[in-house]
């Protein structure tokens, strides 16, 4: 082949390669694709919108706003006044939202041990009965293993109270079964656990002596006629 050949052949190649790139080029196609994501009861085959996750079971979309958390402020008064965010975390259980979230198990942890302290001073105070088998310094110590004074503090006090009081109006936390009655769908448990960590968050915030008289100021004498109602009830 000569070099003019050779010349001719290289330049034609040249010419088809561009023509094929330009082909393509202008002859390309793009795709998109739809996602349905849905909302509502599970169906086989279907994907569940993931913000669904973060909408308790009454409707109500979990973020901080002052509807969400008002009536937690208004039970704390100007008194007793915690960060917004951490009322939010108080009605946040830590099966809302696969835990993402920041729920209140901690908080609780510590209330439940201030109000359990205080409930047994509480109930050592009261006037010694004429058959009390321990008695130190003025104190009835007997009482500490009574009905009463375990349910003081107990679980079902404490969730009846928070149900009583509107302190569970709105709390995030997931239930497998939300039409059942307030015990057998998880409802207490959950009430309870609100209201330990709202001691827990006071006391975080305003230390153990304000937490305290929280305590005797806004739960210890509702909590008393709850547990007097429970104990009688058997």
């Amino acid at each position: 082949m000569s070099i003019r050949q050779t010349t001719h052949y290289a330049k034609r190649s040249m010419a088809l390669l561009n023509q094929l790139r330009f082909f393509q080029r202008s002859t390309s196609v793009s795709f998109t694709r739809s996602i349905y994501l849905h909302r509502g009861p599970r169906v086989e085959g279907l994907k569940k919108d993931p913000q669904e996750v973060f909408i308790n079971h009454n409707g109500i979309e979990y973020e901080l706003n002052q509807n969400n958390i008002q009536h937690i402020k208004s039970y704390l008064g100007d008194k007793f006044q915690i960060p917004d965010e951490i009322a939010l975390q108080i009605i946040t259980h830590k099966s809302f939202g696969n835990g993402i979230k920041p729920y209140n198990e901690k908080l609780a942890t510590m209330g439940s041990k201030l109000l359990s302290l205080f409930a047994a001073k509480h109930a050592i105070n009261k006037p010694t009965e004429k058959d009390a088998k321990l008695v130190i310094n003025g104190k009835n110590l007997s009482i500490l293993g009574s009905p009463k004074a375990k349910e003081l503090h107990g679980r079902k006090s404490t969730g009846y109270f928070a149900k009583l009081n509107g302190l569970n109006k709105t709390m995030f936390w997931k239930s497998r079964n939300p039409t059942l009655n307030f015990e057998s769908s998880g409802e207490l448990k959950v009430s309870s656990q609100m209201l330990y960590s709202l001691i827990g968050a006071v006391n975080i915030y305003h230390g153990k002596a304000k937490a305290e008289e929280f305590i005797n100021d806004n739960l210890i004498k509702g909590l008393e006629e709850i547990t007097d109602e429970l104990v009688h009830r058997g």
